[in-house]
């Protein structure tokens, strides 16, 4: 993208290349804002798709399972948008818990697993280093077994998508 602006040595002449060429950096910023925008929302539905068709747990009493407790959200402060995933089922859904599904204990199925310290079977008193395992809250009469959570990844996907599109997004904004 690029734009010629010609002037003459008058300050009149100068003034209004001036002029132009704060309207066209202003163009820039709001279009880079457009595109900050329209990547962000994209990453936010893929997201949220993924995580409200993925398994929170796979072992549920009473047949059918509950949705996912998770909110995908986008925050923009006008420098930096960043996309949260919150609730109860939204590191378990991104990152997976337990052997059975996901690998090997103090691996991780997720790219950034490793990373951020999210390795299988080291939460919750490492009861998922185990296949089988029962929940919290469960009775000794009454126990609710798990397998666990197998590592759906929809915040890394959501990415890994709008990399893939990243450019028509640009043509679309930039033109």
């Amino acid at each position: 993208m690029s734009k010629t602006i010609s002037f003459s040595l008058s300050t009149s002449s100068i003034q209004s290349a001036i002029n132009e060429l704060t309207s066209y950096i202003d163009g820039l910023k709001a279009k880079s804002q457009r595109l900050r925008e329209l990547v962000a929302e994209n990453i936010r539905w893929c997201a949220e798709e993924g995580f409200s068709s993925a398994v929170a747990d796979d072992i549920y009493v009473g047949g059918t399972p509950p949705a996912p407790d998770v909110t995908v959200t986008v925050e923009d402060d006008g420098d930096v948008t960043v996309i949260i995933a919150s609730g109860a089922d939204a590191v378990f859904i991104e990152f997976g818990a337990g052997v059975y599904h996901n690998g090997a204990e103090g691996s991780s199925p997720h790219p950034w697993g490793s990373e951020h310290g999210f390795l299988i079977g080291e939460y919750g008193k490492g009861m998922g280093k185990r296949y089988t395992w029962a929940l919290p809250g469960s009775t000794k009469g009454n126990p609710i077994l798990t397998h666990g959570t197998p590592a759906a990844m929809p915040m890394y996907r959501g990415v890994e998508d709008v990399v893939q599109a990243i450019a028509d997004f640009a043509r679309e904004v930039f033109g």
